[in-house]
Formats: C-alpha cells, structure tokens, sequence
C-alpha cells in the first residue's frame, strides 16, 4: 500500500492546481470589477438622483439657479479648454448639490494639463466614485428642450483615455434635464454606435443601470431590445 506522494508527483499536483487557477481566476476577478464597477454606477444614479431632484423641488429647475452657460477658449498649443468662468459656475452647481448629498467629499474643479482639462473632481463619494467633468446649458432647458447639460463619473483611479484618446470604460456619462438626471445609452442606436464598438464607453450607463452587467466589453450580439447578456 502507498504511504506518501513522491516528489515528482507532488510538483505534478502543484503544477495543474496552478493551471487551473491561471484559467480560472483571471475571469472570476474581472467578474468581481465589473460587478464592483456596476454597483458603484447604479449606487452614484440613485444618490445623485435624489439629491438632484431635491435640489429642483427647493430652488426650481437649474435655468433658475443662475447658471450660466459653458464657454471655452483656445490655449496657446490649440487645444479646447473650458474657462475659468466656467469652472466657476461648475462648482455652483456643485455647492448647491452639495446640500442634498451626504458622505461625499468636495474638491474645487479647476483646468488641468493632465488627461482632459477638467480631469479634477469636484465630488468623491465614499466608495471613491468621482466626478471628472461638466457641461453646463441652462439657458436652452425650458420648454421644449430637456438637454441642461451633462457630466461624468469616473469608478476608479485608472487613467481614462485609451491609445485612440477614447474613454475606456470606467467613464459613464449622466445627462442633466429640468427634472431629472438621466443616463446616457438607453436607446438601442446608441448602445450598438458606441459601447458595441468601444468608441465611447461612457455612453454605457443607460445598459449597466438597466442591465446590471458590462458584458458589451465581452460579446457584440446585445441589444437593447433583445439579449442583453452574454450567456
């Protein structure tokens, strides 16, 4: 009867309990980032929301906040910058948020000569969830124009700009209504023209709230309409 392993059996154990793990984990901890990254998108809509919609109901719609509208300007290497004035008005908007948001650190957003110029954030929630960047347009949301402006989310500290100067996908954008905060990518043109391709993944959102996963990093046959995971 066998009393024991030899040591070439013990290596040849070791050796494919080490192939397995090199099949297995990888998938299962880009499994875990994305659900951790899905949890903190749909996390930051829900308080952002809310907080959003109590700030309308106490000073009325964002055109009556006394905002005004972004302006950029050309710096001396040609590059589209936004003004100071205008980082002035973003963080307005973030002090007036700020009210109705609880847990959330400030930080003054101002121009950067790193990734983008408004790569700063003005909010960082608990989880680290920030905000990268704004686009204020009060004066054209009434009436029948619901567009007010927008802003992004950034879910961790990578970079977010991929070798084609594309945002990589822990960027997701919001849109800014007279009501509401509402993401971007719910519509199936949009999804299919830009996260399918990998063009602009902040243009996502709309599927992770909806869908609670990022499997369009994985297969291309989703659809807003029709399939909407991988397996």
């Amino acid at each position: 009867m066998k009393k024991g392993f030899t040591l070439a059996e013990v290596l040849i154990t070791i050796g494919i309990i080490g192939v397995v793990a090199a099949l297995t984990l990888p998938p299962l901890i880009q499994d875990y980032r994305e659900q951790a990254t899905v949890t903190r998108v749909k996390k930051f809509y829900s308080v952002f929301s809310q907080a959003y919609a109590m700030a309308v109901q106490e000073n009325g719609t964002i055109d009556n906040w006394g905002l005004k509208d972004t302006e950029m300007y050309e710096d001396d290497d040609g590059n589209s910058l936004h003004s100071e004035e205008s980082f002035e008005e973003y963080d307005k908007f973030l002090t007036i948020m700020s009210k109705y948001l609880t847990k959330a650190g400030y930080q003054k957003l101002h121009n950067s000569k790193g990734e983008g110029n408004s790569e700063n954030t003005g909010y960082v929630l608990a989880d680290g969830t920030q905000i990268i960047g704004i686009w204020l347009q009060p004066s054209n949301c009434n009436g029948s124009n619901s567009y007010c402006g927008d802003f992004y989310i950034k879910t961790d500290n990578k970079s977010y700009y991929d070798e084609n100067n594309n945002f990589k996908p822990n960027i997701f954008a919001f849109r800014i209504e007279p009501d509401r905060i509402y993401p971007f990518g719910t519509d199936d043109s949009t999804f299919k023209n830009y996260c399918l391709n990998g063009k602009n993944y902040s243009r996502c959102t709309g599927w992770v709230i909806m869908n609670g996963n990022m499997d369009y990093l994985h297969c291309d046959d989703l659809s807003i309409n029709g399939k909407t995971k991988c397996r």
